[in-house]
């Protein structure tokens, strides 16, 4: 061994013959572990969560437009979210979990995707386990039952799935307009003047019940004139 490096040797050894250099290249790996980028964290699992003591199932419309996807699917609603988890809110759920991947009593894994509380039920039709609720996007209800009621006739009179209907339905979400508080709602408009409706027998009644909310049913036969 030549006297230079003997001189290196010994700079990188202590009095106990450990490396004096130790210390240095732990600092070194410290600095490359803080400048690598961490993986952001998953949404929670609701692993080990307590669920909602009333109703604590949630059956929820994914917004997947496949026909053989077009039914509900049952979530579990954990206590945190009992109160913002209402019928008609968005919410992202994971999607596509194997049964296997069950932990806790909960089903894991599968991709996040969007979706709509529509019922919220004290028990599930499926007996295997529950995925959680990931978390709600908006506590905004917007998905009534009429809106759901008419989307879904829509997708049956036209052989389509509830979830491509209901895309052209809801408009997007828009934060700030959730953010402020909704306006009083309007007075209904008053009865529009009969006009010429006033020429058929029950043209004024026909106005009036439609002006009161009434659904009511006629059979026109237009007469001549303008």
């Amino acid at each position: 061994m030549s006297s230079e490096n003997e001189q290196s040797a010994d700079q990188g050894a202590g009095a106990d013959g450990s490396g004096a250099g130790a210390p240095e290249q732990l600092a070194l790996i410290r600095e490359t572990v803080r400048r690598a980028k961490v993986p952001r964290a998953k949404p929670r699992t609701w692993r080990g969560a307590a669920l909602a003591e009333r109703l604590p199932v949630a059956r929820v419309l994914v917004n997947k437009g496949v026909l053989h996807l077009d039914q509900f699917f049952d979530y579990a609603v954990p206590a945190e979210l009992d109160a913002e988890a209402q019928p008609g809110v968005r919410v992202r759920v994971r999607f596509g979990a194997g049964r296997r991947n069950v932990q806790g009593g909960r089903r894991e894994g599968g991709g996040l995707i969007d979706g709509f509380i529509v019922e919220r039920r004290a028990e599930s039709d499926y007996q295997g386990a529950l995925a959680a609720l990931a978390y709600v996007v908006s506590p905004e209800p917007v998905l009534g039952p009429e809106l759901l009621a008419l989307s879904r006739a829509v997708a049956d009179r036209y052989a389509g799935s509830l979830a491509d209907v209901l895309q052209l339905a809801v408009p997007p979400r828009n934060g700030r307009a959730e953010s402020r508080p909704s306006p009083e709602p309007l007075p209904p408009p008053p009865p529009p003047e009969p006009g010429t409706w006033e020429r058929y027998g029950q043209g004024p009644a026909f106005l009036r019940a439609l002006a009161e909310g009434g659904a009511p049913r006629a059979v026109w036969t237009a007469l001549p004139g303008p």
